[in-house]
């Protein structure tokens, strides 16, 4: 059983927003996905994916997409992306419902890997006034940034 991890798919099989709009290697980008997850991944390996599924504001408008990713080979766990706009925090249960044994959405919630738990939640990039050294502890304080930390 191996564990791997993809992200960034940017599916959209109902949304008008191909990705090949971002050159000519995205063209028909959802076939290499395809080609290439099949060739590596096994029924019984976990394919996490970490963000930006789909490019679909709703539900309904991701649902295509969330098949091709069901259709997938491996238990497949997702993490929700900046992207992924069909899905927020409140919405974890009621998808992990709908697609139970099929997809598991991972958000404020966990998931087991062997020994492991594979956990998600939103991050956030802190740019606060002070430093830290590698262990946490405060080394400095810039007040300049004090203000936009606020």
């Amino acid at each position: 059983m191996a564990l791997y991890a993809l992200g960034d798919l940017h599916l959209s099989f109902q949304a008008d927003k191909p990705m090949d709009a971002f050159g000519k290697v995205w063209k028909h980008h959802e076939r290499k996905i395809e080609k290439y997850v099949n060739r590596i991944v096994r029924p019984e390996d976990t394919l996490v994916l970490t963000g930006d599924h789909s490019w679909g504001r709703k539900l309904s408008e991701c649902r295509e997409d969330l098949d091709f990713i069901e259709r997938l080979p491996g238990r497949k766990i997702l993490l929700r992306g900046n992207h992924d706009m069909f899905w927020d925090a409140k919405k974890t249960r009621r998808l992990n419902e709908e697609y139970d044994g099929r997809l598991f959405f991972l958000q404020n919630n966990f998931a087991a890997y062997q020994d492991y738990a594979l956990v998600g939640t939103k991050g956030y990039t802190f740019e606060g006034p002070f430093y830290l050294d590698f262990q946490g502890r405060i080394l400095g304080w810039d007040e300049e940034r004090e203000e936009q930390a606020k």
